[in-house]
């Protein structure tokens, strides 16, 4: 089941329609604490590719692991399985990582989470380790808030399709809060990938891109402006 509060609002109907697919497709693959092993499995098996994954993991409608396990954010407000119908989840690991909120949502324990360099075969979303393979006195001294900030920075890397200037991009993201505007961020990265500038390696720079705003071009201006019209002779 799925509950009208999360699938009719404004974050998920300005996905991508493939994107809200995924979403229903991995909630109907999900056990029944609402954890899914192979959301790439279930991408192909439908015809989308990683770059919903991402959107869903930027957006939070899916929580990621460093097993590549995903657990869907809002699963328990979405489900209820009496429980006399209830069979616990085998990802016990994930499951003891995250938390109930007060609106049955999930969300992480951040101090409890395994720490990795790459979040496997998804995000890449890193938790605050350093190269070393140690977690950042910064980092574990952040709040919260600060944290996701970082986590949704990763998103968009993995996102964007240029790669450079990791770090001045980041510092930008965080001084600028854009994890504030993450939404219309990477729905605009993703729609910008099919048009004519970006399917020619014209991408900007992500700190140039970030500093720009460039989220809010209009994104016909990306499209070739030349083309000629097919002239069918009868």
């Amino acid at each position: 089941m799925f509950s009208k509060d999360i699938v009719t609002s404004d974050a998920f109907i300005e996905m991508p329609t493939s994107t809200q697919l995924l979403y229903f497709q991995l909630g109907m693959e999900a056990d029944d604490d609402g954890f899914v092993a192979s959301p790439k499995r279930v991408a192909r098996m439908i015809g989308v590719n990683d770059d919903d994954l991402k959107v869903l993991l930027g957006k939070r409608f899916i929580l990621s692991f460093p097993s590549g396990i995903v657990v869907i954010k809002h699963w328990k407000i979405n489900n209820y399985i009496q429980a006399d119908r209830y069979h616990e989840t085998k990802y016990l690991e994930e499951k003891k990582a995250l938390i109930t909120k007060e609106n049955g949502a999930y969300t992480e324990c951040i101090q409890d989470l395994p720490i990795s360099d790459t979040q496997a075969r998804l995000g890449k979303a890193s938790l605050g380790k350093s190269r070393q393979g140690k977690v950042s006195k910064d980092m574990s001294e952040k709040s919260d808030v600060e944290i996701e900030r970082f986590e949704s920075f990763d998103y968009f890397w993995e996102l964007y399709p240029k790669k450079e200037l990791k770090k001045k991009s980041r510092e930008i993201w965080v001084r600028k809060n854009l994890e504030s505007k993450k939404e219309m961020i990477m729905d605009f990265v993703v729609s910008a990938k099919s048009t004519d500038r970006w399917r020619k390696g014209y991408v900007k720079q992500p700190p140039t891109f970030l500093n720009g705003e460039c989220w809010n071009d209009d994104l016909s201006s990306y499209n070739d402006k030349n083309k000629q019209p097919k002239v069918v002779s009868v």
